[in-house]
């Protein structure tokens, strides 16, 4: 592979690297800022999605020093009118099929903050034009999106990724995996993890929204829709936040925070696939998840257990375990957001962000100094990564993992109340084959891209 857009002999990166390899020099930790003649051109970078997550995202990379951004994409105007008032050089597109196309061999690395349903889409056609690829969570929609990115990005290791958890990178954050690694909770028993939305954020629990509204004028909707069925707009039902517990567009409070929450448990404990899942809720509807739900699952056993079944249990909508379950203190005050790694030896509470945690022996709170980890901006771990830097910390070899599991959890809210076996192999449910119509997504007419 090739930087295809290098001009007056500047020394590409790829190629750079790839020549310092053939003549022995070491690389590992390297971050380039001279190339031949003195200059090395910077990492050029398209952003889709670019209001409200979507600007934050685009802030924290932009301001990395080696970092232009060539191109801005979203379907608001408004927000890609405020992008473009400050970052004046990079052209504006509201379909990123058309800025890949006529800007593809300018952009080096892709950014994607949209709703859940177009990130496979967005993300697969970057990786499959050899872009560099930060993608917010969760990765994919479905299970077989989620597999399909997660295959693709292992098989061009060449290309540097990251899932948009930016809490991942925090130095605590990773310290608290560093421990779990190193065992400092003794055999693991189980998990357990939660969340305090949907309630107050976003709708979730109800029936389709009956009626339409006009389009707003700055809004493409129909690119909005994307590869998802074609509905009418309302008025703030799901544009520009409230389609997070629509099946359609979002993956619901699982989706959507579990990805923060559990990394500390499932990335240093290399969880496998589930063998079985339940969610137990009452409110479930073909439109919507539900209000709030436990979903619990069964991972098969590895080093860390012992051998033994890894239970992992989650809850949202402000529903929690008590404290006792946990191995913690029976009147102790749960915080919100967190994950509970429960082994043989002791318990650990770890936060979204890793900052206050908490360990526990014998139901009691100890001290406990975690061991030293790298950590940074996740934005620019990525960056760094794609300019010949240390790897990220939340590749798409990850992220896809998680992310499927947390699809496979999503979809069990439409069989509510029944054990689900699956088959990861087969990538099926074995004892509900009506719930496999949905583990893959049929995208409308006009909506394909090669490898999903």
């Amino acid at each position: 592979m090739t930087d295809s857009h290098l001009t007056n002999g500047n020394f590409g990166r790829r190629t750079f690297i790839k020549s310092a390899a053939a003549a022995g020099v070491v690389l590992v930790g390297w971050k380039p800022t001279l190339g031949r003649g003195g200059v090395l051109q910077k990492t050029n970078v398209a952003s889709v999605g670019v209001g409200g997550m979507g600007a934050s995202d685009l802030g924290q990379i932009s301001a990395h020093p080696e970092v232009a951004m060539v191109a801005l994409c979203d379907v608001d105007r408004n927000n890609l009118k405020s992008a473009a008032g400050k970052h004046t050089d990079a052209k504006t597109f509201v379909d990123f099929r058309e800025m890949f196309d006529s800007m593809g061999d300018k952009i080096d690395a892709v950014s994607i903050t949209t709703p859940d349903h177009m990130h496979a889409i967005i993300a697969m056609m970057a990786l499959n034009q050899n872009k560099h690829v930060y993608c917010q969570k969760p990765l994919a929609h479905s299970v077989h999106e989620c597999r399909a990115l997660r295959n693709t990005a292992i098989a061009k290791p060449e290309l540097a990724t990251q899932m948009g958890t930016q809490n991942a990178s925090r130095v605590m954050k990773q310290r608290c995996m560093q421990g779990v690694r190193d065992g400092i909770c003794g055999q693991i028993k189980e998990i357990h993890a939660w969340t305090d939305r949907p309630n107050g954020w976003w709708p979730q629990g109800n029936a389709r929204t009956p009626g339409s509204n006009p389009v707003p004028a700055q809004l493409e909707w129909d690119l909005w829709l994307g590869t998802a069925p074609d509905r009418p707009y309302i008025d703030k039902a799901y544009a520009p936040f409230a389609w997070r517990g629509v099946r359609d567009f979002g993956c619901g409070a699982l989706g959507d925070m579990a990805c923060h929450i559990v990394d500390a448990a499932f990335q240093p404990l290399d969880l496998g696939d589930p063998k079985t899942v339940i969610c137990e809720a009452t409110d479930c509807t073909d439109d919507q998840y539900p209000s709030t739900e436990v979903v619990k699952m069964v991972f098969a056993g590895n080093k860390a257990s012992g051998g033994e079944d890894i239970p992992f249990t989650w809850y949202d909508g402000k529903v929690m375990p008590s404290p006792s379950q946990l191995g913690l203190p029976a009147d102790y005050k749960l915080p919100q957001n967190v994950v509970v790694i429960v082994g043989d030896k002791a318990s650990l509470l770890v936060p979204q962000g890793g900052d206050g945690y908490k360990y526990f022996r014998k139901g009691m709170e100890r001290n406990m100094e975690m061991p030293q980890a790298r950590g940074g901006n996740h934005w620019h771990l990525w960056i760094d990564e794609a300019r010949g830097g240390d790897p990220s910390l939340t590749p798409l070899s990850y992220a896809g993992k998680v992310s499927e599991t947390l699809a496979i959890g999503a979809l069990a809210s439409r069989a509510p109340n029944e054990m689900l076996e699956w088959d990861a192999k087969g990538m099926k449910f074995t004892n509900n084959p009506e719930l496999n119509q949905y583990v893959t997504r049929k995208y409308r007419d006009g909506w394909s891209v090669a490898g999903l």
